[in-house]
Parts: C-alpha cells; structure tokens; sequence
C-alpha cells in the first residue's frame, strides 16, 4: 500500500463515522410534536415473489399534515377520527415516535428503529473495531459502508 491509501483510509472511517453519529442524533433528540386526527389507517399487503408466494401487510397512517407507516398493533387500535401525537426528526423530518392522545404508551415503527439507532449504533462499533485491525475487516467495513450509504438515502428520501 501506498501513503496516500492510508491517509485516506482514516478519512473515510471517520466521514462513515461522522454520518452514524448525525443518523443517530437524530433519532435521539426530541423533534418537533404535532397532534393532529387520524384521517385514514391503511393496509398494504406485500406480495413477496417466491415459490411459497408469502406476504405481510405493511400499515400507513395518515394525518392532516403527514403520512407514516405504523405497526400492525397500533393499527389495529386506531380508528379514522382518533387524535394521534407524533414527533417529526429535526433533521431528516421522519416520524419517531408517536401515540394515541389518550394513551400512555409510546410507539416506534421498527424500520425507523432500525434504521435511525440499530444500524449507525452497529457501524460505530464496526469503524471502532477498523481502527484497530485494519485490513482484516476490508469486506465487513465495505458493507457497513455501503449500508450507511443506503441508510442516508433512505432518510433523505
């Protein structure tokens, strides 16, 4: 290897590190709160295209001012005219966290949980562990890297 492959390497771990820890911040902080009433919880059945032609059903939530998915247990217990409190990200304007108005319990879709904290949580540990192996983990950091990237776009998206 040359000079110039190992200034660019710690570059690069800490531009990879540098989105996780925005990805998560994020997630983390508060967000702006809406209270608004449910106009429509729809169901979505996804066809997986296999031999077994197995599917789910996907769960949208829409609101006066936005539309996003919810799980299948809140669905169920949401009926159109409910009001709904909710908090939209700060940064990327996705929903975090939300609840009925008179419930107690708060809920996370799990794709957003996944993807705002599981997933830059385990790229962080990934480059923590590249800084001390090196080379070792080429092709697992390839991966994380390129499911950073994926996950940015998801959220810009």
């Amino acid at each position: 290897m040359n000079k110039s492959t190992f200034k660019l390497r710690p570059f690069l771990y800490s531009l990879f590190i540098l989105i996780a820890l925005v990805i998560i911040t994020d997630f983390m902080l508060p967000g702006k709160s809406f209270t608004d009433q449910v106009i429509k919880v729809q169901a979505e059945r996804q066809q997986y295209y296999n031999a077994a032609q197995n599917y789910h059903y996907s769960f949208k939530l829409t609101t006066g001012q936005h539309d996003f998915s919810v799980s299948e247990d809140f669905a169920k217990t949401v009926n159109e005219g409910d009001t709904v409190n909710y908090r939209l990200s700060r940064i990327f304007k996705e929903v975090n966290r939300y609840q009925l108005s008179e419930d107690e319990s708060i809920h996370t879709d799990s794709l957003r949980r996944y993807s705002g904290l599981i997933l830059p949580l385990l790229v962080l540990v990934v480059m923590g562990f590249a800084y001390r192996h090196g080379r070792k983990m080429s092709a697992l950091i390839f991966v994380m890297q390129t499911l950073t990237l994926a996950d940015l776009a998801f959220l810009i998206m």
